[in-house]
């Protein structure tokens, strides 16, 4: 047997090993199909998704690599049942997108905008468990901004939008209603054309991603104070996340408790840029009247609370209770 032989036949046995090596290593990487309900047009919640992806496969060593689907593939407001059901691994969201499935999470915002008192206080656990019987696991509930009025014209004399037909979701219609104008529901992707129409006199809006949406060419005021917190809610098929190591699924919630720390900033940081970009366009900022002001956060944990105890029943009840008892309520950043 000749050295050229052997030296030839160790060779071929060491690729051997590292190809078969490197295959179990792609083997045990776990991709998870995310899906959300924003494409490209919505700059800050893109963003934010992108953060996720990075925490999570920075968080777990590449263990799990995540494949991002967004509305083109499932429209926005029926993207819960597809995550549920397992056509998808993960879902981040805003839990207005999916209140006709449940208002649980809504009710995560009317809630204090610091990550460590929804947990220590017991609340997140709560979440958890009221998602966990809709076979999904909560990943993470982080603080987001909030919203505002974009309109085409000033406010009323008393500083509402009295008379104004305002573009809405259900998140928004207690809000809307309580200034006095009329909740109008469209789809995001129709506001533009409607407000340059007239057909509507203004949209809500949350606060970042307004630039990349145009909406500020069909705008004349930007209405503050905004109002409400929105929720970078992170959920996960529970058969998916039950089919992990232990040790993955650790990971995986520690990925997520630090996603609650770093989303808020990002939003918040295009948001700022997106107000000042509008100012220097033409669309500067009007003030509510003093009353409407100062209670505009109450009419929309209220709009929320009312619709979550009529559609959510007993469980809705017993959290927005748990949130008012232990003073947890949102009033404002």
């Amino acid at each position: 047997m000749s050295r050229y032989w052997v030296r030839s036949a160790l060779g071929a046995a060491t690729a051997a090993i590292i190809s078969l090596s490197i295959c179990n290593a792609a083997q045990e990487t776990e991709t998870l199909r995310m899906l959300m309900p924003w494409n490209q047009t919505s700059a800050g919640n893109i963003a934010v998704g992108n953060l996720l992806m990075k925490i999570i496969e920075d968080d777990t060593g590449g263990e799990v690599k995540v494949q991002k689907f967004d509305n083109g593939v499932v429209p926005p407001f029926e993207q819960l049942e597809p995550v549920m059901s397992g056509v998808f691994d993960l879902h981040y969201t805003n839990p207005s997108y999916h209140a006709g499935d449940t208002v649980i999470g809504q009710i995560m915002d009317t809630v204090v905008a610091d990550a460590t008192r929804r947990h220590s206080s017991g609340l997140w656990d709560m979440i958890d468990k009221a998602y966990q019987k809709r076979n999904l696991k909560l990943i993470a509930a982080g603080p987001s901004t909030g919203f505002q009025f974009l309109v085409r014209s000033d406010v009323s004399a008393e500083g509402t939008l009295s008379g104004m037909k305002i573009r809405s979701n259900p998140a928004y219609d207690g809000t809307i209603r309580a200034l006095g104008g009329a909740p109008v529901q469209l789809p995001v992707n129709e506001v533009y054309t409607a407000m340059e129409k007239g057909l509507i006199d203004g949209t809500a809006f949350p606060v970042h991603g307004v630039v990349s949406a145009k909406i500020g060419e069909v705008s004349k005021f930007q209405i503050r104070p905004t109002f409400g917190q929105g929720t970078a809610l992170v959920v996960m098929n529970l058969d998916k996340w039950n089919a992990l190591s232990p040790e993955l699924q650790q990971k995986m919630l520690a990925a997520g408790r630090r996603f609650e720390d770093e989303c808020y900033k990002v939003v918040a940081d295009i948001a700022a840029a997106d107000e000042a970009e509008l100012v220097k366009e033409g669309v500067p900022t009007k003030r509510l009247g003093e009353k409407a002001a100062a209670e505009i956060n109450q009419y929309y944990n209220q709009g929320l609370w009312d619709q979550a105890t009529k559609n959510g029943g007993e469980e809705a009840a017993a959290l927005i209770k748990f949130v008012k008892d232990n003073d947890l309520v949102f009033n404002g950043f």
